[in-house]
């Protein structure tokens, strides 16, 4: 039931009981009567009109997702004129069962906080390993495989990783775990952006010596600033590692059961939204 049903179903009844109050306060007569008899029928009217109303409301949930410059998987709410993959494939499963999704963009930097400060009812994208002390989170079955890459210059692909001593990444973001290591022993230096295309630019001037990011996020931004994709490759020296990403609550475990069946029954569609996006599972 909805919050505006509810609304009006209260009003309705405090109608109804000020009737009813004047009736005990004035008594009735024969014309008095007629009148409350006339208007309790109209009311009923129109209380199973909002019934029906309201009966074909699709109810709606709130999700959390991360507020970042991320195309083709999600995108900053200023980035309207832009939708993520992630969301194409929340409004599909939407759309064939009927219910409906608010997508609220959060910062990343308090990922942690979410549904305790802000009232969502599932998060994404999401992935067991970046919640190791929250114990009561549900998971869907992955969404998507992807590769954390570290992206260079074609130029730079065969240089010794001992040799990238910059890298660039989204702030909010966590470095690769062979990238911690270099950075706890000094060896190496993360330099944090709010954007992508801040990203590619330092890329392309020699700032930074690489990217620790998906390489299909990178060749979108670097078509979309004018670069030739061609001119960034995956180093043949820095190690990469896959993840996924899945979708989470704590409040809805049916919705993310019924979610589950979704992936396996819409795979085909969900194939060609990758296709659309440049995007595919990672295989190695």
């Amino acid at each position: 039931m909805t919050e505006r049903y509810r609304r009006s179903q209260y009003v309705y009844c405090q109608i109804i009981i000020t009737i009813l109050m004047m009736t005990l306060k004035h008594g009735l007569s024969g014309l008095m009567t007629n009148i409350i008899k006339k208007l309790l029928c109209c009311l009923a009217l129109v209380g199973v009109l909002t019934s029906y109303a309201f009966a074909d409301e699709r109810p709606i949930y709130r999700v959390g997702i991360e507020n970042v410059d991320y195309y083709p998987m999600f995108t900053k709410k200023e980035e309207r004129n832009k939708t993520g993959f992630l969301i194409e494939v929340m409004e599909l499963f939407a759309q064939q069962r009927g219910i409906e999704f608010e997508y609220i963009h959060l910062p990343i930097t308090r990922f942690d906080e979410w549904y305790q400060r802000d009232n969502i009812d599932f998060r994404l994208p999401d992935n067991p390993l970046w919640n190791q002390n929250t114990h009561n989170l549900i998971y869907s079955e992955e969404i998507i495989k992807l590769r954390s890459d570290t992206v260079v210059l074609k130029k730079n692909q065969s240089t010794p990783m001992s040799n990238l001593k910059v890298i660039g990444s989204l702030y909010g973001f966590v470095p690769a775990s062979h990238w911690r290591e270099r950075v706890n022993t000094g060896n190496t230096t993360f330099i944090f952006e709010n954007s992508m295309r801040v990203l590619i630019h330092m890329l392309a001037k020699g700032m930074v010596d690489g990217l620790d990011v998906n390489l299909s996020v990178v060749h979108h931004y670097a078509k979309e600033l004018g670069y030739d994709t061609d001119d960034f490759a995956v180093s043949s020296k820095a190690p990469n590692y896959r993840y996924t990403y899945a979708l989470s609550t704590m409040s809805h475990p049916e919705i993310i059961k019924d979610f589950d069946t979704f992936l396996v029954t819409s795979h085909n569609e969900i194939s060609l939204l990758k296709q659309r996006k440049s995007i595919f599972d990672s295989k190695q």
